[in-house]
């Protein structure tokens, strides 16, 4: 009968209608515009089936269309809003560098005392932008306070632009966000994201005053053991009155800066090849910035074979964070190599298997630890987690120790060589303060534990040998102490307790479900705790770079309430430094409260709506 078709797949009749005589082979739109889903039986009228909203961007994602004959096309694979979001993306990075180019200008102005820099006076051009944007700074001459009402705008408008950079760089990372079918990223978009990070890190790189001079304390102690032959663990830089160097060092000036023996290695061999300030300074700069794109492809490896489905969105907040672009390509911090060497560790154990990949990966770490201490609080956990899967507690922790003592191996050595017995003890420790407060959240304490304890004293009758504040010093400090090790400990139960088996995932409360490597979701969290919370009640001097150590480690995870307080806390570290002009106000002890309250508020807000939810915390 003719306009009428027998299917001999479910044995459905039905009627070819006038209008769905098309072009085999073809996907062609019907009346309404809309596409048919089977080329191959677009004979038969297509059905429409909404789909649910998507969690990922908060809509209603694209209608699949489904045929009669059972096949099922979604029309985001012909009509992606790839374009768009592409287009978003570039929009934000060209915003970044106008904003990196206003701190560029804003960075020499006199009321804002910044640390000063050789290309002053070697590279005039570096103040052009400064003099265009901001002549009459310039022709009020040079102060030494802010005073004027011109130096408290300038200082007004450095904090609005390091704030529009965390809201133009959050803005970039929600475009890549909604973007749809993530995981078909290519490597386009790691070349865009790289020749970003490069655009940013050359406009820094020129910057006329840097944020902070830590970058010339290491140029001053590879030039302690390059050319003065001293023992830079021991000696200060004001024993060389007549160094060249010594004019651009502020804090570091009287006491030893204490750096890991491997990176005083690579900053005597810098200090060697450098002919003269300027080359110095940009080539001490230029490693900060290599390691830093460096550190952008194994962010884009490692999240290639863990969770390839965030692996642009991962890879933009790191390469695009202006934390990362400000301390690395602009201040020049070693922690971009610390960043490398912990981030090949965890390309070598995620991307193979077996006894070598394991003593890789503990070579990797000792040479972290070499570099900075704070990889003594995620070695262990990292080690822990390898040996999870022995269930017999004494092979475990045999199998932990021999773990351990391969990478102590390595440090060991390279300590020697700096080695001069109790002298070189006590300079490491004394390193450590744990008596004075800066911009860490303890400091808030401070004040109330102070008037408490002397309002026991006096109650009490104390005899005056007995110092309140210093009880109520060492009270805060060990109760701080006490309760990070308490939340540590309870870490590495929890890596203990991580599952083996991706089946094992797909039913835990909780779990990463885009996770490829069984439980290693449990130990990015427990490494993001450690550090989040030894930032908040441990580290006693906190500074914006310190936050790097947390950064690697959160742009691998899900995005979730951690990671979104982590990434606060990255643009509100920034702040650190236009509030340094405050150093001698009364609001000076009030700066943490702004720094760490806006993360940590957002955190237990979500906290408590997940338990009003009673539902894991994600």
């Amino acid at each position: 009968m003719q306009g009428v078709m027998r299917n001999k797949r479910n044995g459905f009749t039905t009627r070819i209608l006038p209008e769905d005589k098309r072009e085999k082979g073809k996907l062609t739109p019907d009346d309404n515009g809309n596409v048919i889903g089977n080329p191959a039986r677009a004979t038969t009228r297509d059905i429409p089936v909404p789909q649910k909203e998507s969690p990922s961007t908060g809509r209603f994602a694209s209608t699949t269309w489904r045929s009669r004959g059972d096949h099922v096309l979604d029309k985001s694979a012909l009509y992606s809003d790839r374009p768009v979001g592409l287009f978003r993306v570039l929009l934000c990075g060209c915003i970044l560098e106008l904003l990196y180019v206003v701190i560029v200008a804003l960075a020499p102005l006199p009321g804002l005392r910044l640390s000063s820099t050789p290309l002053v006076t070697a590279w005039p051009w570096t103040l052009v932008p400064s003099h265009l944007l901001f002549p009459g700074a310039w022709a009020s001459g040079s102060s030494s306070s802010i005073s004027s009402p011109s130096d408290w705008t300038h200082l007004v408008l450095l904090s609005l632009t390091l704030i529009a950079a965390t809201g133009v760089f959050a803005g970039a990372g929600w475009s890549i966000l909604r973007l749809q079918n993530n995981n078909s990223s290519t490597t386009r978009w790691l070349l865009l994201l790289l020749a970003g990070a490069t655009l940013f890190g050359l406009t820094l790189l020129v910057q006329p005053a840097l944020f902070s001079d830590n970058v010339f304390t290491y140029i001053f102690s590879g030039r302690i053991l390059a050319i003065y032959h001293a023992d830079p663990l021991n000696t200060a830089p004001i024993q060389f009155p007549a160094d060249p160097y010594l004019r651009w060092i502020g804090s570091g000036r009287y006491t030893p800066n204490i750096y890991g023996p491997l990176w005083l290695c690579i900053a005597s061999l810098l200090v060697s090849i450098g002919k003269g300030p300027v080359a110095t300074l940009l080539l001490f700069k230029g490693v900060a910035m290599f390691s830093h794109l460096i550190n952008c492809i194994l962010v884009w490896a490692i999240l290639g074979k863990i969770a390839p489905g965030r692996r642009l969105l991962g890879t933009l907040l790191y390469a695009w964070n202006p934390l990362s672009v400000i301390e690395l390509a602009g201040n020049g911090h070693n922690e971009g190599i610390l960043l490398s060497i912990l981030l090949l560790a965890t390309f070598l154990y995620v991307h193979g298997r077996g006894r070598w990949h394991e003593i890789g990966v503990m070579v990797a770490l000792g040479l972290a630890m070499s570099m900075n201490l704070i990889v003594l609080l995620i070695a262990p956990l990292f080690t822990w987690y390898l040996v999870r899967s022995e269930r017999n507690v004494p092979r475990a922790l045999w199998g932990f120790s021999w773990r351990i003592l391969l990478g102590q191996g390595l440090v060991i050595p390279i300590y020697l060589q700096f080695w001069r017995g109790p002298s070189t003890f006590f300079a490491i420790t004394s390193a450590i303060d744990m008596q004075y407060y800066v911009h860490s959240p303890l400091g808030l304490l401070v004040g109330p534990s102070h008037w408490l304890f002397g309002l026991i004293a006096q109650w009490s009758q104390f005899p005056s040998i007995m110092q309140p504040t210093t009880a109520a010093d060492m009270t805060l400090r060990a109760s701080a102490i006490f309760i990070f090790a308490l939340i540590y400990l309870d870490l590495f139960g929890k890596v203990r307790r991580a599952t083996t088996t991706l089946a094992g995932m797909r039913y835990a409360p909780g779990a990463d479900q885009e996770m490829s490597l069984p439980g290693f979701d449990v130990l990015l969290d427990s490494w993001s705790s450690v550090v989040f919370w030894y930032l908040v009640l441990v580290v006693g001097w906190f500074w914006p770079w310190y936050v790097l150590w947390a950064l690697w480690i959160v742009v691998l995870r899900r995005v979730d309430a951690r990671t979104i307080t982590l990434l606060l806390l990255s643009g509100t570290a920034l702040l650190i430094y236009p509030l340094r002009n405050f150093a001698e106000s009364p609001v000076a002890m009030y700066q943490s409260l702004l720094i760490f309250g806006i993360p940590l508020v957002y955190l237990l807000i979500k906290m408590k709506r997940q338990a009003e939810r009673n539902t894991p915390l994600i």
